[in-house]
């Protein structure tokens, strides 16, 4: 029971991480991306971008939770990279469309312009996540214990 707990408990964690890293990424490069193709003044475009991708995907995020127990009955043998891998691309598409869905007036292709530095944010957050060093960091999240002033972990924690 206690390691269901820990691995919903890193999952969740994991899913945030890759969440908030994605979308700061993808920002980042959008606005490097504006900045080097149009005027530096366009720029604030990739932020309010970023702000509308966040506040998009970040229902979807809850959906990652059945998405991993879903995928991890199906494909067992999977590495958990290439799940997240297939994750982020589904995640992707689903966001692009409710965007597509909100925005009429915008093509499908138009909005995977704006978008595809999300996607690459993401790949590359997930493949730094489930590298040994990724994993590592995360874990170290995970189990970071509090300690109290004198340095001492404190026994009711």
């Amino acid at each position: 029971m206690l390691k269901s707990y820990s691995s919903v408990q890193s999952t969740i964690a994991r899913t945030l991480i890759l969440w908030l890293l994605s979308n700061l990424g993808g920002t980042l490069l959008l606005g490097i991306g504006f900045a080097l193709t149009h005027r530096l003044n366009d720029s604030t475009i990739a932020v309010a971008a970023g702000l509308l991708a966040a506040i998009i995907t970040l229902p979807l995020v809850p959906l990652a939770m059945p998405f991993f127990a879903v995928l991890g009955k199906i494909c067992a043998a999977w590495p958990r990279r290439s799940m997240a891998l297939v994750g982020v691309l589904l995640f992707f598409l689903l966001a692009n469309e409710v965007l597509h869905l909100l925005l009429p007036f915008a093509t499908f292709f138009g909005l995977l312009e704006m978008s595809f530095p999300y996607l690459v944010a993401g790949v590359l957050t997930v493949l730094w996540l489930y590298s040994p060093g990724g994993q590592t960091s995360t874990a170290a999240l995970l189990t970071k214990k509090r300690t109290g002033r004198t340095g001492h972990m404190r026994l009711s924690e």
